[in-house]
């Protein structure tokens, strides 16, 4: 230790900054880096590297710049599509295992109608989107507007994408099955793919700007309110399109154009203009609480004005002329009238005797039905976890139940009120029409027969408004080309700091080069003074 202490205290003073570097041979080549050496040429260089830093520089920095001009990106513009109509509520069916046949939601032949929640088309099945980039959408889109250049249907359909949006439940179902599913977990596959997703009543179409062949670089390019307008229109279209397959044009039946009250009798007469008001109230009543309250810009009045003004006239005219004809025994033919009703009554036990039986059908179902459970497998163990004990079906069977009951409740009252006339008809010698009641039935008939005559006129209003001609509501089209300074700003961070290393580098070799070029004139000379 001491030995070595010694040896470097005897190093000359001008070896005490020098670095010994080994190039190639060691046995025979040496050369030294003096490092101060090295510093004093990195000042003398210093205008040297301010050049070469702003040459490096302006080079990362235009570099990034001329890629995005070389590869620049196309504008997209995007549209939020809300539908807007009604559709009928399905009806949850559990199919017969024991048949193959599989749960499923069906339209009933009656069904009720409430605005769309989720992408069903207006008459209850699937809605096809896709078909917004259907042909006929396409071309007759491009027939009706006038762009800068020209371009094909398969070009705009190339460019056009559709993305449905799920609904919160689904999308956190969606999130857990694929956690268990990234787990390797098998019972988790087996849900992720029988697990019904549902979505929202709402959609986003996209258009990307540049239109051409796929391989092709060079791009036919619209301007921007180009692109904008052609969305727009697009959308358009696709409403029209959706208002002429779907439009439901269907107007209440006229109920009273067949009652005439100079062949028919006085009850038979009375019974149908009670029950054609009743029909017409029940079409008013089954509509929307938005189409109830859309007032007429012809009359100043809604479909809700029009159902008070038939139940004001059912309770004083109608009413009034069932009771007085009724108790009163009054007919043209009390025989073939006893007839008609004895074989309504007969149809009415009948059809009670149906529903009774579904009603008894379905109380056994509900007895011995259990819900179904929906299970996932936890992550850490190979135990199973109840998520949702509830089911839709069970839920049906309750509401079905319902109906049952309300109709073999109005059924019994329809038997109840046939007895009591049949009774009571039975039991009085009968009276002839007055003319009082030829006049007061023929008044009442041409009264209802006008407020049907209105309640059509105003559903024809109604659907001929934007109400029933806009099926879809699509927002602006949104999308901002961004600026070439803000599209490549990271890019141009990225060359200005490689710009800034490579100018450093260049600096230190030139700084350094002039010690190896001492080396081998050092060498020459040594060689020079030995010959």
């Amino acid at each position: 230790m001491d030995n070595n202490e010694k040896k470097m205290k005897a190093l000359p003073e001008e070896q005490k900054r020098q670095i010994q570097l080994v190039v190639n041979h060691p046995e025979t080549d040496e050369t030294t880096i003096d490092l101060g050496n090295v510093f004093q040429n990195l000042r003398l260089k210093r205008r040297l590297f301010v050049w070469v830093l702003v040459l490096c520089l302006t080079v990362g920095l235009c570099v990034p710049l001329l890629i995005y001009q070389l590869n620049k990106p196309m504008l997209t513009v995007s549209s939020i599509v809300s539908l807007r109509y009604e559709t009928p509520v399905k009806v949850f069916v559990k199919g017969n295992v024991d048949n193959g046949e599989k749960d499923k939601w069906i339209v009933p032949k009656d069904p009720e109608y409430a605005l769309v929640s989720d992408l069903s088309a207006p008459d209850g099945s699937d809605l096809d989107i896709n078909q917004i980039t259907s042909a006929y959408v396409l071309q007759t889109v491009l027939n009706d507007i006038s762009l800068s250049k020209p371009i094909s249907v398969g070009a705009l359909r190339n460019n056009i994408s559709i993305k449905t949006v799920l609904t919160d439940e689904s999308q956190r179902t969606k999130e857990a099955l694929a956690g268990l599913a990234e787990a390797k977990n098998a019972d988790a596959y087996k849900q992720l793919q029988t697990a019904e997703m549902k979505f929202q009543n709402r959609f986003v179409v996209s258009l990307t700007n540049g239109f051409g062949d796929k391989d092709s670089k060079v791009k036919i390019e619209l301007t921007d309110a180009e692109l904008k307008q052609l969305l727009d229109r697009i959308l358009t279209v696709y409403n029209d399109y959706l208002v002429q397959t779907y439009a439901d044009t269907k107007l209440p039946a006229d109920s009273f154009s067949m009652i005439d009250t100079t062949t028919l009798d006085a009850a038979d007469s009375v019974d149908r203009l009670k029950t054609g008001i009743q029909a017409l109230y029940d079409y008013c009543d089954d509509k929307t609480d938005t189409v109830k309250a859309y007032r007429s810009w012809q009359t100043g009045r809604s479909l809700e004005d029009w159902m008070e003004t038939l139940e004001t006239f059912r309770t004083i005219n109608v009413d009034y002329l069932y009771s007085a004809v009724n108790s009163n025994g009054i007919t043209r033919d009390k025989t073939a009238l006893l007839t008609s009703w004895k074989y309504a009554l007969r149809t009415t036990k009948s059809e009670l005797e149906e529903i009774n039986g579904s009603i008894a059908e379905t109380k056994k179902i509900l007895a011995g039905y259990k819900n179904d459970e929906v299970f996932i497998s936890q992550q850490e163990s190979d135990a199973a976890k109840t998520t949702k004990a509830a089911t839709e079906y069970y839920n049906q069977l309750v509401l079905q139940q319902t109906e049952n009951y309300a109709k073999a409740a109005g059924l019994k009252a329809m038997i109840l009120d046939y007895e009591d006339r049949i009774l009571r008809l039975e039991g009085q010698p009968g009276t002839a029409v007055t003319e009082e009641i030829e006049t007061e039935l023929a008044r009442s008939v041409s009264s209802v027969q006008n407020l049907y005559q209105n309640i059509r006129a105003h559903m024809e209003e109604l659907f001929t408004s934007q109400m029933y001609t806009t099926f879809e509501d699509h927002s602006a089209a949104q999308g901002k080309t961004e600026s070439f300074l803000a599209a490549s700003a990271k890019k141009m961070i990225i060359g200005g700091v490689v710009g800034v290393i490579l100018a450093c580098g260049l600096w230190f070799l030139a700084a350094l080069a002039p010690e190896f070029s001492k080396g081998r004139r050092e060498k020459t000379g040594k060689e020079a003074d030995a010959e």
